[in-house]
Parts: structure tokens; C-alpha cells; sequence
């Protein structure tokens, strides 16, 4: 499923880990964090919606340092997760 996350009006590292959660319907009780997120992601039933998950985060023209550093973050663990078998990509736009 296409996922798309709009980071216009990001500015923290934890607004950006909203968007994700909420694009995948997670549950309140759901992790903050990318431990969670792997755990959600790679074994899955936790999230409302399913993998096989393609992200697409549509940046700022001039993203805060936070906010940019935590999209290469991620981005780079969608790389390490989609090793673990995990039905993942992600696309900046």
C-alpha cells in the first residue's frame, strides 16, 4: 500500500514518527520510536494497515536539521528491514 507522508509542516524527529504511525493506522499503544517500528514493520499484526508498505515523504524545500536527519534515519532502516524480509520501500519527493 502507497503511504504517503506530507513533511511540510515538520520540524521534530517525533512529528515525523507521528506521520509514520498514522499512515500505518498503528495502534495508541504503539512504540515512539524505531525499535517499534521495526518490530511493527518486520513481524507485522500490529498496525491496521499491512506490509507491504510504500512510503513516499514529500520534504520541505529546507527541512530542519532534526526533521532531515531522522528521514535519512529511517530511510536507512527500511533499507535493513527490507533485508529481514520485510515488504518495505520508501521514496523521498
Amino acid at each position: 500500500m502507497e503511504i504517503v507522508l506530507d513533511g511540510r509542516e515538520w520540524q521534530t524527529e517525533a512529528e515525523f514518527i507521528e506521520a509514520v504511525l498514522a499512515g500505518v493506522d498503528a495502534p495508541p499503544w504503539h512504540g515512539r520510536n524505531y525499535n517499534a517500528l521495526r518490530d511493527s514493520f518486520v513481524t507485522g499484526s500490529i498496525n491496521g494497515i499491512e506490509a507491504p508498505y510504500d512510503f513516499t515523504i514529500r520534504m520541505p524545500l529546507d527541512p530542519s536539521p532534526e526533521v532531515a536527519d531522522a528521514v535519512r534515519y529511517f530511510v536507512a532502516r527500511i533499507s535493513d528491514w527490507r533485508e529481514e524480509g520485510a515488504p518495505l520501500s520508501v521514496r523521498l519527493d
